[in-house]
């Protein structure tokens, strides 16, 4: 076989492989651990339903057991009960004490057992007594960017 354009024949090879490689890079944050998917800091009615929900985006259970959920009011530190595990792609929600969060800028933060952080979110508020929660664009989609969150 005789190419008549080596150029463009190795041009077409890089676009080829870029297009196979870059989904699977692009789609690497969802092999990554536990990750706060979903908060609703200020819920319809009084500040009873207010939660942190998770989301294990492996194909793997994890032991979440003894880690802890805290809000910037560190004294509402949330512990993890024993035994609790999260399935793979699978979404698990933890409510704590009325009036959890600060409806008018709050961050949370996931560490496990070590104190190692695992997640956290950005600075988010909620200033409407209403149902949106703050959540991922896409369930377990992190880059580590406000941009991954929407209300």
């Amino acid at each position: 076989m005789h190419l008549k354009n080596p150029l463009l024949f190795g041009l077409m090879a890089i676009l080829l492989l870029g297009g196979t490689i870059t989904p699977g890079l692009s789609q690497s944050s969802f092999d990554s651990e536990i990750v706060i998917n979903e908060v609703e800091i200020n819920s319809a009615g009084s500040d009873n339903s207010e939660f942190v929900e998770l989301y294990n985006p492996t194909a793997k259970e994890i032991d979440v057991s003894g880690w802890l959920l805290v809000p910037s009011a560190t004294w509402k530190t949330y512990e993890i009960p024993k035994n609790t595990i999260i399935e793979p792609n699978s979404f698990l929600a933890f409510t704590h004490v009325n009036f959890w969060f600060k409806d008018f800028g709050e961050t949370i933060t996931l560490r496990d057992t070590n104190g190692n952080l695992i997640d956290e979110t950005p600075l988010i508020e909620d200033l409407e007594n209403n149902n949106f929660s703050w959540q991922r664009t896409t369930d377990g989609f992190d880059t580590d960017s406000t941009s991954d969150w929407e209300l």
